[in-house]
């Protein structure tokens, strides 16, 4: 609890820092701009994914405290495998950059990026061993700093009238700071052992739990990818707005899935106990984003006209469906990791796959036929896929969904219609007026959940104070 405590504090402070950057930028850069932010971090991501074949999950997964030699083969494996897709990353860049109509000195974008990778390859040690021991309060100490590191620079350079670019440097500069702090703050003494035997095994749960984030990549990509070269770059630009301010509310959930592996693999043995516990993260997951998500949904107009500008209001019809997928992640991602923690990573994998054959499959034919819309249509109906992912879950743990789901949601929902019809009475004006309405929605909707489950809300009340307790004595 402590360690999803520090965890969910890094999260409003990261992705508050994360908004305001949003905001800034939607507001200084255009909409064909703001599509290569989308790009250059794609490009990331997918050096990321061929950077990191799952062996530092797989070091997290072990029963018993991994040895020396076990970090340092997996290190020296890492760092081989780094050093070629930077190559190849840096040597690719001006093919890049001219795929999507660049000018040639655009390619130190990707160059940057390439760079930031083979920094971020030095967290992967310290970040396994603080996993291992639950110690996500040092863990969301770092992160907080590269993301004050990253936005600082990302929002400087932008008003510095450098565009593009500044997304290259944010992303270098984080990678640079997190190298250095966590390093500090989880000394390891980096050493080199190749050892085949020892990779292989870890390999055998890496690639299958890597497979998954590779194959989402791929789903992800038709929007920089397809769409990028299909319809260009302000587009992207759209849709990744779109996708952002639909994100929102789950972002809060996202850090959690560091707790998810760890957490549930402890319990992997009291299959009982485990389907209780499964049913309260879905229930926590759920309350949080319920609210966030239906104040975001009646309220879309005035915030957008409010925060990010008038020129965005075209992008709403692809905010709406995108939405929809927060019926749906809160409870699926927990389900992800529910599995993995039980060693199905093949299983994981195989729905990541049906997920990106999908959104390629019904994403291409619906972009070529209505645009960008084709596509959040598509990203739709590859969501009702969850649950096949729900069934599949309940088939190793017995837990139910839709009894411990529904009181939130209909809460939430009441109180959307109550704050919609607010607004047609009275409209808000300006900035104080949507975060006073909004404040006030939220206030209500805790009161009001704080009533309905009385009984978890003392429990929870009394192991914070038990804990704090123990800290002070100790």
């Amino acid at each position: 609890m402590r360690g999803a405590a520090a965890l969910g504090i890094r999260q409003i402070l990261v992705q508050g820092l994360s908004a305001l950057t949003g905001i800034v930028l939607a507001r200084l850069l255009s909409p064909s701009d703001f599509g290569l932010f989308g790009i250059i971090t794609f490009v990331l991501t997918f050096l990321v994914a061929f950077g990191d074949v799952g062996l530092g999950a797989s070091l997290i997964r072990e029963p018993e405290e991994p040895s020396e030699e076990d970090y340092r083969a997996v290190f020296t494996a890492q760092q081989l495998l780094v050093v070629v897709v930077v190559m190849v990353g840096w040597f690719a860049s001006p093919m890049l950059a001219q795929a999507y109509h660049m000018p040639p000195h655009r390619a130190i974008l990707f160059r940057l990026v390439a760079i930031s990778l083979l920094f971020t390859s030095f967290q992967v040690i310290p970040s396994v061993r603080l996993e291992r021991h639950l110690k996500f309060q040092k863990l969301a100490a770092v992160e907080v700093a590269q993301a004050l590191v990253y936005n600082s620079v990302t929002m400087g350079a932008a008003f510095a009238g450098l565009g593009p670019l500044s997304f290259a440097l944010g992303l270098l500069s984080r990678s640079v700071a997190g190298a250095v702090i966590i390093n500090w703050m989880s000394p390891w003494r980096i050493g080199w052992h190749l050892d085949i035997q020892r990779i292989r095994r870890h390999l055998s749960f890496g690639i299958p739990y890597q497979g998954i984030a590779f194959t989402s990549l791929l789903k992800d990509s038709i929007t920089p990818v397809f769409v990028g070269l299909a319809l260009g770059t302000s587009q992207v630009g759209y849709i990744n707005w779109a996708n952002m301010v639909a994100a929102y509310p789950v972002l809060a959930l996202m850090v959690l899935q560091r707790v998810y592996l760890p957490a549930f693999a402890r319990m992997q043995a009291h299959k009982e106990r485990l389907g209780a516990f499964v049913e309260k993260v879905i229930l926590a997951t759920n309350a949080i984003v319920a609210p966030l998500a239906i104040l975001t949904f009646v309220l879309i107009r005035p915030i957008v006209l409010t925060i990010f500008g008038e020129k965005w209001l075209v992008a709403i019809p692809l905010f709406r469906l995108f939405w929809l997928a927060n019926l749906f992640v809160p409870t699926a991602t927990p389900l992800m990791g529910l599995l993995n923690a039980l060693g199905r990573s093949r299983t994981t994998l195989g729905f990541a796959l049906l997920w990106m054959l999908g959104t390629w499959g019904m994403g291409v034919p619906l972009i070529l036929l209505w645009g960008t819309i084709g596509y959040a249509w598509a990203n739709f109906g590859v969501q009702l896929t969850n649950f096949l992912l729900y069934r599949k879950a309940q088939q190793h743990v017995s837990f139910r969904i839709l009894p411990v789901i529904a009181p939130v949601w209909t809460w939430a929902s009441l109180l959307g219609a109550a704050i919609y019809g607010l607004d047609i009475v009275f409209p808000f004006k300006g900035m104080p007026s949507l975060i006073v309405h909004l404040a006030f929605g939220l206030i209500v909707y805790i009161v009001g959940l704080g009533l309905l489950y009385r009984s978890h809300a003392r429990r929870i009340w009394l192991s914070i104070r038990s804990d704090a307790w123990n800290l002070e004595s100790q």
